[in-house]
């Protein structure tokens, strides 16, 4: 912003960059090993913060000369932050609203924005004359069409994955959720978060609308964009040490220590009895709450009854289960002619990473391998 100096909107921008990075390393320094829902909370602070000092370097007069002095190459480097806070917060729900998070190859696509957004700013301004790259960012005429409507797009991607977000953490099964330690006050955390991107999101439509038709009122442009940063400092602030501390604890929580009452048997036989005659684990959506219906057994009385007496979690109990029938599957002649795909569907998997990665951890073999030789063991005893 051009009337910007070393103000109180800088200080603002100052802080959350501080404050993002701050948490980063803390959360760096203590978080559990080999966490996958850390290691991408602590990306997405990172990132944050330097979507925090990319604006102080574009807009803010005191810093983007100081930058611009030392090169103009140095500007839209920490562009690319647009497009990355968006995917880790993406990537950090998914991790925290899933049972069993695998990388798939889909999520590759997330970064492909990045590639096209590089190509883009490398012909829109680094291929440029350096005389000619000073003078755009001097006069601030980089904001063209082109560049505004790129920033649109970066900023239109960010409101659907924040908002892909809000959803997964809504739907997910509250054993998942718990068994993470999600926040109850997550929700509303990444619903406010969504309408700050939301809000940016119009500061990009009025910056193309500029380009293109001329704003009577400019001023507009600056109190809607200074704006964004008092509600991300006021929103940073209200759980950045709490969240941090929070998350921490983010791996698989420690079982409880089993209660001295003892297992009630009943339930244990009757789970046992409806588990082998109607097999509810084929239903690839059966949740703790169906089974719990099913059986006319209270949830909290059927999740103390497996976890003290099977000594795990209900997921795990249950594909306990599905893997014997995978198993069974795979060693029934009469459906060799079947695909591994259909092999875990029929066991009532939905998700062929965890059915492979359960099954091979099992029976130290992919599936594939398993029939194979199995195959080969009955090929030479029927010979």
């Amino acid at each position: 912003m051009d009337k910007t100096l070393f103000n109180l909107h800088d200080l603002v921008l100052l802080l959350i960059a501080f404050e993002c990075i701050a948490v980063a390393l803390y959360i760096g320094f203590n978080r559990p090993k080999q966490s996958i829902p850390t290691t991408l909370l602590i990306a997405f602070f990172a990132v944050h913060a330097g979507i925090a000092l990319n604006e102080l370097v574009l807009w803010g007069s005191t810093f983007r000369y100081w930058v611009l002095e030392a090169s103009p190459n140095f500007f839209f480097i920490l562009d690319f932050t647009y497009w990355l806070d968006g995917p880790l917060l993406f990537l950090f729900i998914c991790t925290i609203t899933r049972n069993h998070f695998s990388w798939q190859r889909w999520h590759g696509a997330l970064a492909l924005p990045v590639v096209v957004f590089a190509i883009f700013i490398y012909f829109h301004f680094y291929a440029l004359p350096y005389e000619q790259k000073y003078s755009l960012i001097k006069d601030y005429t980089f904001a063209d069409f082109n560049y505004v409507m790129v920033d649109l797009i970066a900023k239109f991607i960010r409101v659907v994955l924040a908002g892909l977000s809000v959803h997964y953490l809504l739907k997910a099964e509250p054993q998942v959720t718990q068994k993470f330690n999600v926040p109850v006050w997550l929700p509303k955390i990444l619903m406010a978060f969504t309408g700050i991107l939301i809000w940016e999101m119009l500061l990009s439509v009025l910056k193309v609308y500029h380009s293109l038709y001329v704003l009577p009122n400019y001023d507009i442009v600056e109190y809607v964009g200074l704006a964004s940063y008092y509600m991300q400092f006021g929103l940073i602030n209200t759980v950045l040490f709490m969240a941090a501390s929070h998350f921490l604890s983010a791996g698989t929580i420690k079982p409880k220590p089993a209660e001295k009452e003892p297992v009630n048997m009943a339930i244990v036989e009757k789970l046992e009895a409806t588990m082998k005659a109607e097999q509810p684990y084929l239903n690839q959506n059966l949740s703790f709450e169906r089974l719990a219906e099913k059986l006319d057994i209270p949830v909290k009385e059927l999740s103390n009854t497996i976890n003290r007496y099977y000594e795990v979690n209900f997921y795990e109990f249950i594909n306990n289960y599905r893997i014997l029938e995978a198993k069974r599957l795979l060693e029934d002649p009469e459906q060799f002619d079947k695909s591994i795909t259909d092999v875990f569907y029929d066991a009532g998997f939905n998700s062929k990473s965890v059915y492979n990665t359960l099954f091979k951890k099992r029976f130290n073999k992919t599936p594939s391998q398993y029939r194979k030789d199995f195959k080969q063991q009955l090929a030479k005893q029927t010979a």
